[in-house]
C-alpha cells in the first residue's frame, strides 16, 4: 500500500499509553483544521513514529495546532448544558479552538456515573488541568531555540503539580519514595503534549476494557494511513496492527492515579 508524504512526524513510545491516545488526539485537531488528513504508524526497529498527512498544510502544521493552543484567548469554557453535572471534577467542557466537546470522563464502562479511565478528582477539574498544562508548554515552547526537533514533543517536560495521570513516565511510586508527590503538592517532571493531547484523542479514541482484570484496558496500533474516524475501529483490531497492549489505570489514592505502562498484550496480531 503506497503512503502519502507525513508533513506531521513524531516520535513515540507504544508502551506508553498516554503517547499513544495523544497520537489520536494530534490526529483529531488536524482533521478539524484540514479535513481528510490521515494518520498511521510506522516502527523502524525498536523506535516507532507517529506520521500523518493532512494532504493541505501550507506550513508546519504541528506549530500550527500548537499555536491555536497556546495563543488562543480561551482554550477552555464549560461546556453547555454542564449545570447537569454536579461534581466540578466531571463537568464537560468545550476546547474552544477547535469547538470540540470533551467529556468522555462521564462514560462509563460498567454502567457507572464517571468512566474507568478518570484519573482525577476532588480540586482537580478538566479546566484547570488543561489551564496548567497549556502554561508549561508555554514555557516548553517560549525557550525554544529553534533546534528542538519537534518529533519529540510528547518527551518534553516541565515541573508541575498538576496532570491529568495519562503519562505514565511523569508517575511517582508513592511506596518507592515515601509519599505521594500528588497529596504533598510536589512538582514532577510533566509532558504537557502528552497530557493535552491524550485528553482530546480519548474523546473519540478510547481502549478496550480487558475483561476480568478490573481497570485494565487494550489498544491496537494501527499500519496503514485512516481518516479520524476509522481509528476507533483501528484501535479494537479492525485494521492491519503493527502492535497490540494493554495497561494498567493505577489509583495511587482515593483521589489521585494515572495510566500504567503497556505491556505487549497476549493476543497480539
Amino acid at each position: 500500500m503506497s503512503r502519502p508524504n507525513a508533513d506531521i512526524t513524531l516520535d513515540v513510545d507504544l508502551r506508553n499509553p498516554g503517547q499513544f491516545f495523544a497520537c489520536c488526539g494530534v490526529l483529531e485537531l488536524a482533521s478539524r483544521l484540514w479535513p481528510g488528513s490521515e494518520g498511521w504508524f510506522a516502527a523502524h526497529g525498536l523506535r516507532t513514529e507517529f506520521r500523518i498527512a493532512t494532504h493541505g498544510a501550507d506550513e508546519d502544521p504541528l506549530v500550527e495546532i500548537a499555536r491555536r493552543i497556546c495563543e488562543a484567548d480561551q482554550l477552555i469554557q464549560l461546556a453547555q448544558g454542564h449545570e447537569a453535572q454536579a461534581q466540578a471534577d466531571r463537568k464537560p467542557v468545550v476546547l474552544v479552538p477547535f469547538g470540540l466537546r470533551l467529556d468522555w470522563w462521564l462514560a462509563s464502562y460498567r454502567g457507572g456515573d464517571k468512566s474507568e479511565l478518570k484519573t482525577w478528582a476532588g480540586q482537580q477539574t478538566p479546566s484547570r488541568i488543561f489551564a496548567g498544562l497549556r502554561g508549561a508548554l508555554r514555557e516548553i515552547l517560549g525557550r525554544d531555540d529553534g533546534r528542538s526537533d519537534s518529533r519529540r514533543l510528547f518527551a518534553r517536560t516541565w515541573p508541575m503539580k498538576g496532570r491529568f495521570g495519562f503519562d505514565p513516565s511523569a508517575s511517582w511510586d508513592a511506596l518507592g519514595v515515601g509519599f505521594s508527590p500528588d497529596e504533598q503538592d510536589v512538582p514532577v517532571q510533566t509532558a504537557p503534549a502528552t497530557e493535552i493531547f491524550a485528553a482530546i484523542g480519548l474523546q473519540r479514541c478510547r481502549p478496550t476494557r480487558v475483561e476480568a482484570r478490573g481497570r485494565w484496558f487494550a489498544y491496537r496500533a494501527w499500519g496503514d494511513p485512516i481518516e479520524v474516524a476509522v481509528v476507533p475501529a483501528a484501535i479494537v483490531g479492525a485494521a492491519r496492527s503493527i502492535a497490540a497492549y494493554e495497561f494498567p489505570v493505577v489509583m495511587r489514592s482515593a483521589q489521585y492515579g494515572g495510566f500504567g505502562w503497556a505491556r505487549h498484550s497476549e493476543d497480539g496480531q
